[in-house]
């Protein structure tokens, strides 16, 4: 579904040149929810913008269905780290249908209502149809961002450590309805995040992507058959 081959990145400051991802080749299947763990800096951040289309690479291909990934698309939705996605403006209701009417999804006003329901029943926010984003606890907002990024179905859900600034017992709680609505949803995700748990939580394949040399350093795929597999992705992020 998407290629990655022998990417890479770097960052100018003046005369300098900060090498930021180097030789990254990678393939998503439909279906994966695949997880790029790394310590801080390690370059996953940039990773996920170039795959959605927001950065350019230096050199390599990334390729979504056999097609050039040269700008940000309907086809690739991206779920940021801070609470304040939403439009304020907005409604949690009206946030979804008017990304559906931009998007050009369902046929009028009301099926496009329907949907938004349907999404926002999903991520257990029903009750908050007609809330605005600041009557909202911060995970409340999360939760809205997701269900507005899956009623758009996009081909792939790109996401940026999504629930790291959130205390233990919300960040759980979001875990667990992004894995039901992943898989309701028929979704294709790639999350980054520097969290082991939370990899070995909601990853179908796990990435180390290293801070030493800028590349991916291990892989993991079916990951039933690891039965040591926490202890090995942290040796891996040493």
């Amino acid at each position: 579904m998407l290629e990655i081959t022998h990417v890479c990145k770097k960052y100018t400051d003046g005369s300098s040149h900060h090498e930021v991802l180097s030789d990254i080749s990678l393939t998503v299947r439909e279906g994966d929810f695949l997880v790029i763990l790394g310590q801080s800096g390690c370059g996953k951040t940039t990773l996920l913008r170039l795959m959605g289309g927001f950065l350019k690479p230096d050199s390599g291909n990334i390729l979504l269905e056999g097609k050039p990934v040269e700008k940000p698309s309907g086809q690739m939705v991206m779920v940021f780290q801070s609470f304040d996605q939403l439009f304020p403006w907005f409604t949690l209701e009206k946030n979804i249908t008017y990304a559906l009417k931009k998007a050009k999804i369902g046929k009028n006003t009301s099926d496009r209502q329907t949907a938004a329901f349907h999404y926002l029943s999903m991520a257990g926010l029903s009750d908050f149809k007609d809330s605005y984003p600041h009557t909202l606890s911060g995970g409340m907002k999360q939760r809205g961002a997701l269900a507005r990024a899956l009623a758009l179905n996009p081909r792939l859900l790109l996401m940026d450590e999504p629930f790291s600034s959130l205390d233990y017992l919300t960040r759980t709680q979001l875990q667990a309805s992004l894995k039901k609505l992943a898989l309701k949803n028929h979704s294709t995700v790639i999350l980054v995040t520097h969290d082991i748990e939370e990899a070995l939580t909601l990853g179908t394949r796990i990435a180390i992507l290293s801070r030493s040399s800028h590349r991916i350093s291990h892989f993991y795929d079916n990951l039933k058959q690891h039965s040591h597999l926490k202890e090995e992705l942290e040796e891996a992020l040493r």
